[in-house]
C-alpha cells in the first residue's frame, strides 16, 4: 500500500501528499507495521492512537505505552501548528503535565525541560479539564506571557531532542503494547 513513499513522482504532484497523510492516520495497525519511513510510520501510529482512544476522550482504552505515544505526538503536532498557547488551549492540553513524563520516559529530557518551562510560564496550575483550562487561560493570559511562550516556541522548534528517533525506538521496545485490544478500566 504505501510502497511508493519516497519515491518523486512528477504526474500527481497535488493529490498524492494529501492522500499519503489521509492513508496513514486511517492505517489498520497490520499496516502500520510495515512502514519503512519512520516520519511516516509516526503519522500512522499517531491516526491509530487518536481513532483508538476516541482523540483523547476515551484515553483509558490505550496501554501505558500508548499512551506514551498519544501525549508525545499530540505535544508536537499543536506545538508545530500553533505553539504552547495552542497546545494549552487545545484539547490535547488535557495531558500536558502527563506529557512531561512521556517525554521523559521516551528520553527527550530537554523536550520535557522546554514544555515545563512553557506550564511555569503560566503561572498557575493548568486543570484536565478542556472548558476550566480555557477559561482560567483567558483569565491569566498577558501579552507578555504569550511572548515568552512565543520564545519557548522556538526553543522547542530546534528539536533539542530528536523525537522522530526516540518515539520510533521507545514503539519498537514496547511493540507489545500497541494492540487492537483496548485497555479495562
Amino acid at each position: 500500500m504505501f510502497k511508493w513513499f519516497g519515491k518523486k513522482k512528477t504526474e500527481e504532484k497535488i493529490e498524492k501528499p494529501v492522500n499519503i497523510v489521509k492513508d496513514l492516520l486511517n492505517a489498520d495497525l497490520e499496516t502500520i507495521w510495515q512502514i519503512e519511513d519512520k516520519n511516516h510510520f509516526l503519522i500512522a501510529i499517531d491516526g491509530w492512537l487518536s481513532r483508538k482512544c476516541q482523540f483523547g476522550e476515551d484515553i483509558e482504552k490505550l496501554s501505558d505505552a500508548e499512551k506514551v505515544i498519544y501525549f508525545n505526538g499530540q505535544l508536537e503536532a499543536e506545538v508545530n501548528n500553533g505553539g504552547f498557547s495552542q497546545y494549552f488551549f487545545n484539547s490535547s492540553g488535557n495531558f500536558a503535565y502527563k506529557a512531561v513524563d512521556s517525554l521523559t520516559a521516551v528520553g527527550a529530557s530537554q523536550v520535557a525541560e522546554i514544555l515545563n518551562k512553557a506550564l511555569y510560564t503560566i503561572g498557575v496550575h493548568l486543570p484536565e479539564g478542556w472548558t476550566e483550562r480555557q477559561e482560567l487561560l483567558n483569565q491569566v493570559l498577558t501579552e507578555d506571557m504569550e511572548e515568552k511562550l512565543s520564545e519557548i516556541d522556538s526553543e522547542f522548534y530546534k528539536y533539542p531532542d530528536n523525537l522522530e528517533e526516540l518515539n520510533y525506538g521507545f514503539i519498537i521496545a514496547n511493540k507489545t503494547q500497541f494492540t487492537e485490544t483496548t485497555q479495562s478500566p
